[in-house]
């Protein structure tokens, strides 16, 4: 059995990972900012033994490390660290913001997960997995939502510097865009039947997370459905590291 963060677990996509998780025996410590929201997760779940809940945020150092104090409460190891954190959708044109305004809507995508990692990493178990979800805007904009496609191209980037950076620890770091809306909780009245689904989500989470060797990554993508009727699964190759002189 081990121990799974999942930061941000009462979304679509984090109740979709803490569900899988749970099914496959593992401990999940579900973390959320909302003592309701984190209720109705456990009360959709059936209130299992395994799912352990904790009100908090990753805003910034000292709430993450807030966070990583009362996780290590309830387990002395963190095997497995899922990232599912992201900031609202507000669309307005680039130059609509002030700096203030666009370094806070940047924050919100990209910076949170770097909070994360500077908390989560260092305390991950030898050979642990540690996870983060990113957005399909890496890879295209949405009208007056070209600071989204920023933070999330610079999110893609996050996590090929943290793999590169922690490959000498034997810590396995992977980011998962989904370039779908989801078909989750939020959704699901008027969901289009090529999105994919939260449980889809989860149930790739969870072979990504117990065979990472599997996918490589460290950047992986799901993509809503072909005409085969399945959701799109590819892995874009690691970035070349190299040095000022190269």
């Amino acid at each position: 059995m081990a121990n799974v963060l999942v930061l941000g677990a009462t979304g679509d996509v984090g109740r979709g990972i803490a569900a899988a998780q749970l099914q496959r025996g593992h401990r999940v410590l579900a973390v959320a900012r909302h003592a309701e929201r984190l209720q109705a997760l456990a009360q959709e779940l059936g209130s299992p033994p395994g799912l352990h809940t904790l009100i908090g945020t990753i805003a910034d150092d000292s709430h993450a490390s807030q966070v990583l104090s009362a996780v290590r409460a309830i387990a002395t190891q963190i095997d497995v660290v899922v990232v599912s954190v992201n900031g609202a959708r507000q669309l307005a044109p680039l130059l609509s913001n002030d700096s203030a305004e666009f370094a806070a809507r940047i924050a919100l995508d990209l910076v949170t997960h770097f909070t994360a990692a500077r908390a989560f990493l260092p305390a991950l178990a030898p050979n642990g997995v540690y996870l983060g979800i990113g957005g399909g805007s890496a890879d295209f904009m949405l009208e007056n939502g070209a600071h989204m496609s920023i933070a999330q191209a610079g999110l893609r980037m996050l996590y090929r510097g943290l793999a590169h950076e922690q490959r000498e620890r034997n810590i396995h770091v992977r980011e998962l865009i989904i370039a779908s809306v989801v078909n989750g909780a939020s959704t699901r009245v008027h969901a289009d039947p090529l999105w994919v689904t939260d449980q889809e989500i989860g149930e790739h989470v969870a072979n990504i997370l117990a065979s990472p060797a599997n996918f490589a990554g460290p950047i992986l993508r799901m993509a809503r459905r072909d005409a085969t009727g399945r959701p799109v699964l590819t892995t874009e190759p690691a970035t070349r590291v190299q040095g000022l002189r190269s």
